[in-house]
Formats: structure tokens, C-alpha cells, sequence
């Protein structure tokens, strides 16, 4: 497959991106970050801010329809920019959850804002098992970074559609080599990529190659899924 796209127009995206105005431990704001993306040749990028303890922390007081809200501003933002200005840059809506029992990190694809406002409430209340069992038929849960060491582990991988074989991160040891070799290992996972970027540093480093644009949540899914694309 990688070799078939080699031959045709690639269009290539990150799967992994924080912007601070949500996720505290990053250094760029969701403008800074679409700017650097399209300097760098890439065609869109799915912001996966974190959505954890610290996110219930950052908006103490807000009813949910309002932390929804805050957690949809930069993406909103963005396309908003994005549209005014004529460029063509898919900006896509992913999240990097991790429940409140779980060191793990899980990237979710696949979301609709109506989901947030209408579910996702009761999402950090729960665990690996019961949400894939919930969401399993209507999203792609993608353990991040399963081997970074002194953070995360493994999960179960009856729970899981894929891992991120890529993750980038010049901070961390995120043991990629290892979660490699779980994916070979069990070829019907699906493998991801991306810079998990937070700084300018970050930007850019990894990522997936497609022959085709990807500019909706379903087209995302529906491309993971066939594995039609390529890891950069």
C-alpha cells in the first residue's frame, strides 16, 4: 500500500495535537499551531486536547454545556479563521482522554460535538472496558504512546481498535519500538501517528499519509479503518 501511494497526490495530517488554551501543559495557541502545521506542508490535524482530572479542574464551576463549550472554542476558532480567510486546512475534532482510574492516555476519533454535549459527562467516570463496550460500533479509541516509560502501560488490547505507533514527543521516551511489536503481533489493530505536539519543537514530526483528502470525522474513521493510508 505504502508504495501505491507514493505514486499519487498525498495529503498528510497529524493525529495528535494540543493547543494551550485547553490543555494547560502546552505552549501554543490554537492559531500559533494551525500556522506552524501549514508552514510544514501538512493538510489538516486533529486536535486531541487533553480531556482528564486537570480538564474538570480548569473549568471547576461551568456547567457541562459550558465546558463543552470551552473545550470546542479553539476548534471552533480555527475553522472559524481558517473559512474567513479561503485557506483549505482541515481542522478535526479528537481528544486524548484518560479516565480518572487510568494512568493510560486513549485518543478518540470519530466525535461529533453533539456527543460531548449529550454523553461525554459520565466519560471520565468510567473505564477502558466499559466505554469500549459503550462506543466500540461508533468511534476508534487508539491507545497514545501504550509504552512511554514511568506513565503508561499497555492496556488490554480485547478493548482497543489500534495504538499509536508514532508518537514523537522529544520529552518523553515514549517506546515506540515496543508498541510496534505489539502491532505486528496482532495485525488487526489499528496503528497511529503523531507528534503529540505541544511546543514548537513538536511540530510536524510524524503523522499519516493519505491518496485522498480527509476533511470529515466519518471520512477518519472510514480511512483508519481500511488502512488506506501510510505512517510518515
Amino acid at each position: 500500500m505504502e508504495s501505491e501511494l507514493k505514486k499519487e497526490k498525498m495529503w498528510k495530517y497529524d493525529m495528535h495535537v494540543h493547543t494551550r488554551e485547553v490543555s494547560p501543559c502546552g505552549r501554543m495557541s490554537v492559531e500559533e499551531v494551525v500556522n506552524a502545521y501549514m508552514e510544514s506542508g501538512y493538510d489538516g490535524i486533529w486536535i486531541t486536547n487533553h480531556f482528564h482530572r486537570e480538564f474538570l479542574e480548569l473549568t471547576e464551576g461551568m456547567d457541562w454545556n459550558k465546558k463543552i463549550d470551552f473545550y470546542l472554542k479553539p476548534i471552533r476558532d480555527a475553522v472559524k479563521n481558517l473559512k474567513d480567510a479561503g485557506k483549505d486546512f482541515h481542522i478535526g475534532l479528537g481528544m486524548e482522554l484518560r479516565f480518572l482510574t487510568d494512568p493510560n492516555d486513549y485518543l478518540i476519533y470519530g466525535l461529533s460535538e453533539k456527543l460531548l454535549y449529550n454523553e461525554a459527562d459520565r466519560w471520565l467516570y468510567m473505564d477502558l472496558q466499559s466505554f469500549y463496550e459503550k462506543y466500540k460500533d461508533r468511534l476508534l479509541i487508539i491507545q497514545a504512546h501504550p509504552n512511554r516509560a514511568d506513565s503508561s502501560y499497555p492496556a488490554d488490547i480485547d478493548y482497543l481498535h489500534g495504538m499509536e505507533a508514532v508518537n514523537t514527543s522529544p520529552r518523553h521516551d515514549s517506546g515506540n519500538e515496543k508498541t510496534q511489536k505489539i502491532l505486528i503481533m496482532h495485525p488487526w489493530m489499528i496503528p497511529t501517528a503523531g507528534s503529540d505536539s505541544h511546543r514548537p519543537e513538536d511540530i510536524g514530526r510524524t503523522g499519516i499519509m493519505a491518496g485522498e483528502s480527509i476533511d470529515t470525522e466519518e471520512r477518519l474513521v472510514a480511512v483508519l479503518k481500511s488502512r488506506e493510508y501510510a505512517l510518515i
